[in-house]
């Protein structure tokens, strides 16, 4: 029994994103590329091999036989081409929009004799690999594709050929994976092999910390996710075995929205960048599963550079930095003004993250030794993008791991697609390393250019590193062999326990 810490949200491959669908999605579904989770490597998946052309434009993957999703219709080279196109195209009618990580696609076709299919693009697109191994990309049945937008949006109308399949669910309350009989198609470089070990997988929602604690010390549940860091000692001395995986993606960075008073002079920006204690953060309030982020991603990111210089605390710059910004008179509590006015700016505790509220009242407190006042709210799960659709919230909490964390970036930060940082004024210079970052050729010159994005975002204080992000799980003594992704999301194929 697995508890998880939030409810399903909505499993619609190309329009949902929350933490636990996507865990549960990767359970059921196979991909055509396979990321080890150790090394990053792409491997052979439902694509046994595949090629790039010269020109970066056409790709050939060549497609298993034998391969069947739990409805019993076959994955194959027909199957592959309509996922590809669905998820390049969208479906319109049904309101389904294309996935806004794909390349722009010319074209897909499939060859059924030779069991291959072929993706040409109009550009190259130096991502693409990385994608089609990430769970957004999972392939799923006809029924799927052909199902309504409400049906795909729960675990149920998700028909996929993965090691697990839905049995039922009884919303809010259980969902059940049931192992799928005959499954022998699971990536060729794994150990293990054929069917999954155990026969079923009941995921049950506890929102309540306490709740999902105490029946993982009580042996009523055999995993679950979401351990408050202080809770972790407590929990290895009664003989729990808590895990911390760090995912590949963006690290926990607080986004500076610059539509929101005082932040969109840059001076005020770095000020902020150089006024975060991110070491006291983590001896305070953290353990040893978690560590300081030094970059916008985490160390085991393509083209990660380590910036800690950059970010290293220096409430003395800082002051110098407001000073400079006009900020030199303080109010009667200690706060900076100018003009009247009070430097003050306003965040969300993000509902996402279990450990967030206590590391944003740390962060209140280092910034208003620098006389910059912190207003902190909360909302809850429903509520929280409506909140900070607000042009006056300053400072959010972003970053997730991801199969590439730099299209992520674009996605979020890119002036003409989310535009995160809410520029009054887009930065061309940053718009267009995202541009080219994504046409790259070779790896060498990608991991150049973001590194010149790294560099920029954090020189100009659009983005505050705080603390690389970790999946913690309490796993009973029983159970073995607990698998992740490579973004650390939770595997179960070769999971096995002594307890029946």
């Amino acid at each position: 029994m697995y508890l998880d810490a939030e409810l399903s949200s909505n499993t619609q491959l190309q329009s949902s994103g929350t933490w636990q669908d996507s865990g549960y999605v990767t359970n059921i579904t196979d991909r055509l590329i396979y990321r080890d989770p150790a090394t990053g490597a792409l491997l052979p998946y439902i694509a046994s091999d595949w090629t790039i052309s010269d020109d970066g434009l056409t790709y050939t993957f060549e497609i298993i036989d034998g391969v069947t999703y739990s409805d019993g219709t076959p994955l194959d080279a027909a199957s592959v081409q309509r996922n590809l196109e669905w998820q390049a195209f969208g479906d319109a009618e049904k309101g389904i929009p294309a996935n806004n990580w794909f390349p722009d696609v010319e074209s897909v076709t499939a060859d059924d004799e030779a069991q291959t299919v072929t993706v040409v693009l109009t550009a190259p697109y130096a991502p693409f690999l990385n994608i089609l191994s990430f769970w957004r990309t999972s392939l799923v049945a006809d029924a799927t594709i052909d199902a309504t937008l409400e049906a795909q949006s729960q675990i149920t109308g998700i028909i996929g050929s993965g090691p697990f399949f839905v049995e039922s669910e009884t919303y809010g309350k259980e969902i059940v994976f049931a192992k799928r009989e005959g499954y022998d198609w699971a990536p060729p470089s794994l150990e293990h092999q054929g069917e999954a070990y155990l026969d079923q997988v009941i995921v049950i929602p506890v929102t309540e910390d306490s709740v999902r604690l105490g029946s993982l010390k009580s042996g009523e549940a055999d995993l679950i996710r979401y351990i408050q860091p202080s809770e972790e000692a407590g929990l290895e001395a009664a003989g729990i075995t808590v895990v911390g995986i760090q995912g590949a993606g963006n690290a926990n960075v607080w986004d500076v929205r610059q539509s929101a008073p005082f932040v969109d002079d840059v001076n005020v920006r770095r000020a902020l960048q150089h006024g975060i204690d991110r070491q006291q953060i983590i001896d305070d309030l953290y353990t040893g599963h978690w560590q300081v982020a030094t970059s916008t991603v985490t160390p085991t990111t393509f083209g990660y550079v380590d910036l800690s210089a950059e970010l290293a605390y220096d409430p003395d710059e800082s002051n110098r930095l407001l000073d400079e910004a006009g900020w030199t008179e303080l109010d009667a509590e200690g706060y900076r003004t100018k003009d009247g006015e009070r430097l003050h700016l306003l965040t969300y505790v993000d509902v996402f993250d279990s450990t967030a509220k206590p590391l944003f009242q740390l962060v209140q407190w280092q910034l208003k030794k620098l006389g910059i006042e912190l207003e902190i709210k909360e909302t809850d799960y429903a509520n929280y993008s409506t909140v900070l659709a607000d042009p006056n919230v300053a400072v959010r909490r972003n970053g997730w791991p991801e199969a590439d964390a730099w299209v992520r970036q674009t996605v979020n930060y890119h002036s003409g697609y989310s535009n995160l940082y809410a520029y009054a004024e887009s930065d061309s210079t940053l718009d267009a390393l995202y541009e080219a970052q994504g046409v790259a050729t070779s790896d060498e010159e990608r991991a150049r250019i973001v590194g010149e994005i790294q560099r920029h975002v954090i020189d100009q204080g659009y983005g505050l590193p705080i603390i690389d992000d970790t999946q913690v799980f309490g796993i009973q003594p029983h159970v073995h062999d607990f698998g992740t992704t490579y973004e650390a999301r939770p595997w179960f194929y070769s999971t096995w326990t002594e307890k029946k």
